[in-house]
């Protein structure tokens, strides 16, 4: 909110977002914006749109729930809960930092409320849960995590501060649902 991270969030409107679109994002998707995803005119942007697109809400959260339900099938319902309560939480926090945060103009309009990527945070529990309910797609599921920040900033839809700040929440609240609810070594 200070500025300090300005200048590249600036550049990055200038120089790294090859499909942003002047637009108003709001705080919160309404209507046709939950159920499909996000095209762009240009097919390459259209494409990195539909990157994007499993760290959408309502398809994060029906993929959290069925990877949840594989848990608790397993005997994981201690594990299932807190792998949705920890989706709930990223959700949350993602509202209270769009909404309490507002950072300086950037050159791009709907950006001023967009600190951290919720698609972000998503990611990183989208590819948590089907990482620990199918272990040999925890390779492919990390990749496409990892390329979502990167998507989301070719689109325009956040600057890197963003992204960044949605990997170190990501970070931070996953090792703590790690070191408390998954025991290293664990089956489940």
């Amino acid at each position: 909110t200070a500025g300090a991270l300005t200048g590249i969030d600036r550049y990055a409107v200038r120089h790294l977002m090859p499909w942003a679109e002047p637009s108003s994002h709001g705080l919160v998707p309404t209507g046709w914006s939950l159920l499909a995803p996000e095209t762009r005119p240009a097919f390459g942007g259209t494409l990195v749109g539909l990157w994007v697109y499993p760290a959408s809400v309502l398809v994060s959260a029906a993929i959290v729930a069925a990877c949840a339900h594989v848990v608790d099938r397993r005997g994981g319902r201690h594990v299932a809960l807190s792998l949705v309560g920890l989706w709930v939480t990223v959700n949350i926090l993602e509202l209270i930092g769009k909404l309490a945060i507002e950072r300086p103009p950037v050159g791009l309009s709907g950006l001023r409320h967009s600190y951290p990527s919720g698609h972000t945070l998503r990611a990183c529990v989208v590819a948590t849960a089907v990482a620990l309910v199918w272990r040999r797609a925890a390779p492919p599921v990390a990749m496409w995590a990892a390329g979502v920040p990167v998507a989301l900033v070719a689109l325009g839809d956040h600057t890197p501060t963003d992204v960044v700040g949605g990997l170190l929440l990501a970070g931070c609240l996953l090792a703590l649902w790690r070191g408390r609810v998954v025991p290293l070594g664990s089956s489940t």
